[in-house]
């Protein structure tokens, strides 16, 4: 009895010791990106331009962003040009980059222009 005890208590810490191996191996590899407002400018203006690489665009347009309400409200309604206003894509200087239409690149603009001056009133 005593011994089933001892036994069982070392296959326990054997599980959560392995868990624990795992846990730490594995979290540096998990993708963690973090944007803020000068992030969202350069990114901003890229699109405007015509030079953003369309994996970024769908990076950003594709998380959500749990901890900043305006960012996520940027993110949003990125989200809806790209759906109304994308064209496609085109290559420049070897990478595949966003395209959008008049209204998008004109609607991206009065996002940069907001954005660039925008500032956060939360404490």
């Amino acid at each position: 009895m005593i011994l089933q005890f001892i036994i069982s208590i070392f296959l326990c810490f054997g599980l959560l010791s392995a868990l624990m191996f795992f846990y730490i191996k594995y979290q540096s590899r998990v993708p963690y990106y973090r944007f803020n407002q000068s992030d969202c400018v350069k990114l901003l203006e890229r699109s405007v331009s015509g030079v953003l690489p369309e994996q970024e665009w769908n990076i950003f347009i594709g998380m959500t962003i749990q901890d900043n309400e305006q960012l996520e409200c940027l993110r949003e309604a990125c989200f809806i040009i790209d759906d109304e206003c994308k064209k496609g894509t085109q290559l420049v200087d070897g990478k595949l980059c966003v395209c959008f239409n008049k209204v998008g690149i004109k609607k991206l603009a009065l996002l940069l222009d907001e954005w660039r001056h925008k500032v956060n009133y939360a404490a």
